[in-house]
C-alpha cells in the first residue's frame, strides 16, 4: 500500500513538471526583432549604439515602403549612447514598447572611428549574450555605421538584408566568429569588409550600400584600407575563392574583359639558414566575357600567350597585398601561422616576439599557373569577320 502511495505521489511529481506551463514565454506581438546593428565611438568618448528593427504593420500591406518604393518605410531605425555599449542598449530598449530581439540580426556595423580605435570591446557583449548569432557578418562603415542603417535600397525592404547580400555575393565574407579567432590567434590580423553610401545616378535617387574594400587591420585597431589591387590580391589567399572580372590592357591590339572561375593558392614557408621565404603556387581557371581587341583566341598560341598574361596578373595582384602587408607592419593571410606549423621551435625561439618586423623581410617566389577554359561562343567579334592570322 505505501509502494503504491509512493509510486502515486511520484508519478503525480511528474506530471506537475511537464505541466508547468510556458513560464519564459516570449509573445511575438511583443518582440521587436532587430535586422542590424551599427556601433560608433563618439567625439566624447561615448558609444553610440543602433538598431534597425522592421515594422510588421507596414509589411505586405497597399501602402507598405520598403524596397525604395516610395511608400511608408517599413523599418524603424533608433540609437542611444552610453558609457558601454550595453547601457546605450539598455537605454534604448527603455523607451520601446517591444523587447528587442537579436537572434535574428544579419549584420553588426563598426563605425569607421571605432574600427581605428580598437574593435576588441566589442567582442565581449557580443559573445555574452546567447541572442546574438556570432555567425552574423561583420562590416566596417566608411564613417558613421548608423548611416548604413539609414540607407534605402531598391532591391530589398531593409539595409541590413541588402548588406548581408552583397557581402555573401561580392566580398569575402567574414563573420563575428572568424574576426574573434583571427585576433585570438598569436600574429594573426583580420580583415573586415568596408562599405559606405552611394547615391545612385538613375531617375529615381535611392542611397545604395557598396563594398569599397577591406579594412586592414594591426591586431584589433585599423590601420589602412587595402587599395583595389590589393583587395583583389586577397581573394587568392582566402579559401572561399570569390570570381571576379578584370580588364586586360593589351596594348594596341585592345582591351579583354576576363572573369576568374575559381583560385587556389598553397603557401610553403622555406627557411635556409636564417633566410626565410614564402612558395606561392596558384592554380586558377578564367573565362573570357568580352574581347574588344583584334586577336583571335580561337588560334591555341594566342592563348597561351593570354595565360602567361593572367599569370601575371595573378602575380602582380598578390604582390600589391603583400607589399601593402609590408607597409603597415600586418599579417592579415596568416603567414606567421605557417611558419609556427612548418618550423616550431625556430617561430618560438626567433620570430614569435616580433613576427611582424621580420616580415619586412622576408621574400617570396611564385609558381602560377591560370588555364582559360572558355573563350565564349565567338572567338572574335561577329562584326569583323575571318581574317588572317
Amino acid at each position: 500500500m505505501r509502494r503504491r502511495k509512493a509510486c502515486f505521489v511520484l508519478f503525480s511529481f511528474i506530471v506537475l513538471l511537464v505541466c508547468s506551463g510556458c513560464w519564459d514565454r516570449r509573445e511575438i506581438n511583443d518582440t521587436a526583432i532587430v535586422i542590424a546593428i551599427a556601433i560608433d565611438k563618439e567625439k566624447d568618448g561615448l558609444y553610440r549604439f543602433s538598431v534597425q528593427v522592421p515594422l510588421v504593420g507596414q509589411l505586405g500591406g497597399p501602402g507598405g515602403g520598403g524596397g525604395g518604393t516610395g511608400g511608408v518605410k517599413s523599418y524603424y531605425i533608433d540609437s542611444e549612447v552610453g558609457q558601454t555599449i550595453r547601457e546605450a542598449g539598455v537605454r534604448l530598449q527603455r523607451r520601446m514598447a517591444r523587447e528587442l530581439f537579436y537572434a535574428h540580426q544579419r549584420v553588426v556595423i563598426v563605425g569607421e572611428e571605432l574600427a581605428r580605435e580598437g574593435i576588441s570591446p566589442i567582442f565581449d557583449i557580443l559573445a555574452r549574450f546567447p541572442e546574438n548569432r556570432l555567425t552574423a557578418y561583420m562590416v566596417v562603415a566608411k564613417g558613421e555605421g548608423r548611416a548604413l542603417l539609414e540607407a534605402q535600397p531598391k532591391f530589398e525592404r531593409y539595409s541590413g538584408e541588402a548588406m548581408r547580400e552583397i557581402v555573401k555575393t561580392f566580398a569575402l565574407p567574414i563573420n563575428i566568429k572568424e574576426i574573434a579567432y583571427m585576433l585570438t590567434e598569436p600574429n594573426t590580423d583580420p580583415i573586415i569588409p568596408m562599405m559606405r553610401v552611394v547615391e545612385t545616378k538613375s531617375s529615381e535617387k535611392s542611397k545604395e550600400v557598396q563594398v569599397t574594400g577591406y579594412a586592414q587591420f594591426r591586431r584589433d585597431k585599423m590601420v589602412a584600407l587595402f587599395p583595389p589591387k590589393a583587395s583583389n590580391g586577397l581573394n587568392w589567399f582566402s579559401t572561399r575563392f570569390i570570381p571576379y572580372n578584370t580588364v586586360l590592357d593589351l596594348g594596341k591590339q585592345g582591351k579583354v574583359n576576363i572573369a576568374f572561375e575559381t583560385g587556389n593558392v598553397n603557401i610553403t614557408p622555406i627557411l635556409q639558414g636564417d633566410r626565410l621565404r614564402f612558395r606561392i603556387k596558384v592554380n586558377s581557371q578564367a573565362s573570357i566575357q568580352e574581347n574588344t581587341s583584334n586577336i583571335n583566341f580561337d588560334i591555341e598560341s594566342n592563348v597561351k600567350e593570354l595565360e602567361r598574361k593572367l599569370n601575371q596578373h595573378i602575380k602582380n595582384t598578390i604582390e600589391s597585398t603583400l607589399n601593402q602587408m609590408k607597409k603597415r607592419s600586418t599579417d592579415n593571410i596568416g603567414l606567421g601561422l605557417k611558419v609556427f606549423r612548418y618550423y616550431p621551435d625556430q617561430w618560438k625561439e626567433k620570430y614569435k616576439e616580433d613576427w611582424r618586423s621580420h616580415l619586412k623581410n622576408v621574400g617570396f617566389t611564385y609558381d602560377i599557373h591560370a588555364q582559360v577554359i572558355n573563350i565564349g561562343q565567338t572567338y572574335t567579334n561577329i562584326t569583323r569577320g575571318r581574317r588572317d592570322e
